[in-house]
């Protein structure tokens, strides 16, 4: 297993390290806030947010020790390649549709959800019966450093007042549902069957990968490799979040926030 977590381990950050070089050399090293804004975000800003929340993660060590990633069996290992092969097949399947919010939540609801539970793969009460006692206070500087970075180099809302119920579907159907089948089911056997990096790193290109369909524009390369630095760059962070502190509720509140930042929150009130 070894061996084949140093492989993905050099692979992922080959793909990170390519798709970088990519928007430098195209010029295009603005990243666009959201699908739904045209609004672009400096590279060097993405960078400053999630490794100033890696940073702050690496300073505070987990309370519990025990949560290094633990040691799989060939059936945790097949059910992570099996989760693997479902998160291309929405990616693949997402791009090679018409689009639209229908095609999206007919493809996202049975691939990353429906077929992993009904063939278990994984389990709903992974994640809420998770033991959170003493995982709020030390995640807290990585939370508040990459939330603070992240508003701070974030665009004002100009939009109208967001709906509540669209709000509410937003925050579960992808803040917690992604984080629910990425980081807590796929991440999570990935670690055991080939390390903490190499899961972190191929769990975030396959979650930005099909970002890519919606934050396009550019053409297919350009379009991937900036999904691989933005999101996938959010991915790296949630993902170390998750490895390092393993509460699922801090998952939810950040990708929550990504998906619904703070300015557009303030103008529900």
């Amino acid at each position: 297993m070894r061996r084949s977590g140093d492989f993905l381990l050099a692979t992922a950050l080959l793909v990170f390290t390519a798709a970088v070089a990519t928007l430098i050399w195209t010029g295009h090293t603005g990243l666009r806030y959201s699908a739904d804004s045209d609004d672009t975000l400096p590279m060097w800003m993405l960078g400053l947010t999630v490794f100033g929340g890696l940073a702050a993660a690496w300073l505070v060590p987990p309370k519990h020790r025990e949560d290094e990633p633990p040691q799989g069996d060939s059936r945790t290992a097949r059910q992570a390649w099996w989760l693997f092969a479902l998160a291309l097949a929405f990616t693949i399947g997402f791009a090679l549709s018409p689009g639209g919010n229908g095609w999206f939540l007919g493809l996202k609801l049975p691939l990353l959800l429906a077929v992993p539970l009904i063939f278990r793969l994984a389990s709903w009460h992974e994640w809420y019966r998770v033991d959170t006692e003493g995982r709020w206070l030390r995640p807290l500087p990585a939370v508040l450093t990459f939330l603070a970075l992240f508003t701070l180099f974030g665009h004002d809302y100009t939009g109208s007042r967001p709906d509540v119920i669209a709000v509410v579907g937003v925050f579960v159907l992808n803040a917690m549902l992604e984080e629910i089948f990425y980081r807590v089911w796929l991440q999570t056997r990935l670690e055991a069957g080939v390390g903490r990096w190499p899961a972190i790193l191929v769990t975030a290109l396959v979650f930005a990968s099909w970002h890519a369909v919606i934050h396009g524009g550019n053409g297919f390369g350009v379009d991937l490799a900036a999904a691989f630095v933005h999101i996938g760059g959010y991915g790296v962070f949630l993902g170390y979040l998750w490895s390092r502190y393993r509460n699922p509720w801090l998952l939810f509140l950040v990708h929550g926030i990504i998906n619904l930042p703070l300015p557009m929150l303030a103008a529900m009130f």
